[in-house]
């Protein structure tokens, strides 16, 4: 296969566009409804033309006819007057028909532009076409920018859609709504054509996806650390993991040559970093708006405008009223390129940062967010090390999620995944201090070091680990234990390392209570090779 750069929307036919169930389905049978609605939403890159192209298509092979209008393609100007606005909006919707606009005939300004525009829609181009037609619209996003304009022209949409469903004439237009975010114009609840029809999100890509992506592109995915930072820089950004697979499938880099400048001038995103530093440096509000963002470790809460505005660019990603960077890359790029005010003396240490977050991202499981086996095992060697030279216990905990394979059978590998991501929560949350180390050991299997715990503190701490999985409360139908939960096996070990003895040994204990612990029926703690029915209270 011939590779062409990411780089617009997906040809159809092309291997490289990666399905996402239910939402192209349910988009094809809405199309198909008389007089529908249907709200496509998504940040830049996301793959909204990509699917507007296969939605066209599929009305097309329906024997509809189709129109497309773009807002971006309309020039400021035409934004200065509704009148304005909904005569360019007519004629372009006509010319997509390929019927000449004849406003003229079907325009009153003693009416109103509003009522002339609805009058030349049903009696003129619903009148014309004998079949449906499927009228997209692309970037209304580009509407809110004009708050006059989309007062008026949002709830016309919202009147048609109503209007359908007494008037055959409105039966025939089939409406897709595309836009970058959330609308920020105060608009009627029962005016806005927002709260209507069918609401497809479009947001990045699972696992699943993400590995789909990869086999088309013939990159192996094998778990190792480089590729968590990858998935961990750009999340499961469709356009931006296309722009890695396609660098790493031409063998023009390796992952971590790819990783380690990703956030640099000099990778594989400098081209899309700078565009979108260049779209930032021409509203200084947006700039100041988004430092907040990029320099706080929390989420920030911005003007609703600034935050929508830089949602749509695909920058941020809005939780609630507040809102974060939308994957790693752009924290760190924006945070030193442009954004801020830093002098040439401590660029240096700006660049160690950068260096210092890669690190951090190097030893993070990629789906649950906690440490990973390379981690682990190097904090496994200190901690034990430092509890020789103390003569203090070191403790152990090895977990495995019972009849995990049963459950993935069962529910799929989604389910799955967010499974594993509740239970690591868990274990997250009964972290007792910061010394405490919680890691994914492979597969559904988790360890947790804890420095100076004795084995009775550790198996107190095994239970209560147990109860909030069971807290949890998944429901597992084919799990072979009594429960129909989700439910955990645990090997719980805790020495005093000797002179010569390597850290494996603790390894080796926890791993055979953990044995122990399944083969006696799962669902238990088990400790030192010894099984515990109940936790000891002295």
């Amino acid at each position: 296969m011939t590779l062409e750069f990411p780089c617009g929307a997906l040809a159809l036919g092309s291997p490289l566009y990666i399905e996402r169930p239910p939402i192209e389905s349910l988009s094809y049978q809405s199309i198909e409804t008389p007089g529908s609605l249907t709200r496509i939403k998504g940040p830049r890159h996301m793959g909204k033309s990509s699917l507007l192209v296969r939605l066209l298509a599929h009305a097309q092979k329906l024997g509809y006819q189709t129109a497309m209008v773009d807002f971006q393609s309309a020039e400021d100007a035409v934004y200065s007057d509704l009148s304005r606005f909904l005569r360019w909006f007519c004629t372009a919707v006509a010319r997509q028909l390929k019927l000449p606009p004849r406003l003229t005939e079907f325009w009153d300004d003693e009416t109103g532009a509003k009522l002339s525009c609805t009058i030349y829609f049903e009696d003129y181009l619903l009148e014309t076409i004998d079949t449906p037609i499927v009228l997209a619209l692309n970037e209304v996003n580009r509407i809110f920018e004009h708050p006059e304009i989309a007062r008026d022209f949002l709830p016309l949409l919202r009147f048609w859609y109503e209007q359908a469903k007494q008037a055959d004439a409105f039966q025939k237009l089939r409406t897709l709504v595309v836009h970058s975010t959330d609308i920020y114009v105060p608009l009627n609840i029962h005016q806005s054509p927002f709260n209507v029809g069918l609401p497809i999100q479009l947001s990045a890509f699972d696992q699943q996806q993400v590995q789909a992506l990869a086999d088309r592109y013939d990159v192996s995915l094998t778990g190792s650390a480089e590729q968590q930072v990858l998935v961990s820089l750009v999340g499961g950004h469709p356009y931006l993991l296309s722009i890695a697979f396609y660098y790493l499938a031409q063998g023009q880099l390796s992952l971590s040559q790819l990783t380690q400048t990703a956030a640099t001038l000099a990778g594989v995103y400098s081209n899309h970093l700078q565009a979108c530093l260049e779209t930032l440096q021409q509203q200084p509000l947006l700039t100041d708006a988004l430092k907040q963002v990029v320099l706080s470790p929390e989420p920030v809460e911005l003007a609703a405008t600034h935050a929508h505005q830089l949602a749509s660019l695909g920058i941020v990603t809005l939780e609630g009223n507040t809102c974060r960077p939308a994957c790693e890359l752009y924290r760190l790029f924006f945070a030193h390129h442009g954004l801020s005010d830093t002098s040439q003396e401590n660029r240096f240490q700006e660049l160690e940062a950068e260096n210092e977050q890669l690190k951090v991202l190097a030893h993070l499981d990629g789906l649950t967010q906690i440490a990973n086996r390379r981690a682990f095992d190097q904090r496994l060697t200190l901690e034990w090390q430092r509890a020789f030279k103390s003569r203090l216990p070191l403790a152990l905990i090895m977990l495995d999620i019972d009849c995990f394979k049963l459950y993935n059978d069962t529910y799929g590998h989604l389910a799955g995944d967010f499974c594993l991501q509740q239970v690591a929560q868990v274990l997250r949350d009964r972290a007792r201090q910061a010394s405490d180390l919680v890691a994914r050991y492979g597969g559904e299997e988790f360890a947790i070091i804890l420095p100076q715990m004795n084995l009775h503190e550790a198996t107190q701490f095994a239970y209560q680990i147990r109860a909030g999985i069971l807290e949890l409360n998944i429901v597992h139908g084919t799990s072979t234990v009594g429960r129909k939960v989700v439910t955990s096996s645990i090997g719980v070990a805790s020495i005093v390392p000797q002179r010569d003895q390597p850290c494996s040994t603790l390894i080796a204990i926890a791993d055979a209570a953990l044995y122990i612990s399944k083969q006696q029926g799962r669902d238990r703690v088990t400790v030192s090779n010894k099984p515990v029915s109940t936790p000891r209270t002295n």
